[in-house]
């Protein structure tokens, strides 16, 4: 009776496991992670500009455009770190937990994602008479009794090309007192 009870425990994590793999899509399967030189250059912009605590200052109004809340602020070290949550269920996640509960009468929903919190830090240097803005952002996953699932670095380059062109809207606003 034990091995029984084992071997369907034993099952119903595999099955889960397949879901969540399932819930992968065949973009991210294939992609090469990028070197840590491409990251950076997905992560970095520079501006013609001496003023660094401007652009921290429209680096802290782009976050806030986007969401995010400001969680602290380093000006001494150019460093601004904010968040946001937002709920990370999935559809293939949560039917995969729902037949688990139906076929084997367990309960799954430790291993769905249930909410997320992206962290985004930004860091600006300045180097001569440019500024330059490294934007990193991550996520972390978490199930319905607030356990950590997973953490992961946000790479979409649309993500960050956004960013950046709000940035560069906001440091012109900034210079010019609009």
């Amino acid at each position: 009776m034990k091995c029984v009870k084992s071997f369907k425990i034993f099952l119903a994590f595999g099955i889960c496991l397949w879901l969540v793999g399932c819930a992968t899509t065949s973009k991210k399967m294939m992609s090469i992670s990028a070197s840590s030189l491409e990251a950076r250059q997905l992560e970095t912009r520079y501006y013609e500009s001496k003023k660094d605590l401007e652009i921290l200052s429209a680096s802290v109004a782009t976050l806030q455009d986007l969401g995010f809340q400001i969680d602290e602020i380093n000006r001494d070290f150019g460093v601004i770190t904010s968040s946001k949550s937002r709920d990370a269920r999935e559809a293939g996640q949560q039917t995969g937990v729902f037949l688990m509960a139906i076929l084997f009468g367990a309960n799954m929903s430790m291993l769905a994602d249930h909410t997320q919190t992206i962290k985004a830090t930004v860091v600006v240097t300045q180097v001569k008479d440019k500024s330059y803005v490294r934007l990193t952002i991550q996520r972390i996953l978490y199930n319905n009794q607030g356990i950590v699932n997973g953490v992961e670095t946000i790479k979409e380059p649309e993500i960050y090309s956004s960013f950046f062109e709000k940035l560069s809207q906001a440091i012109f606003l900034e210079a010019n007192n609009l």
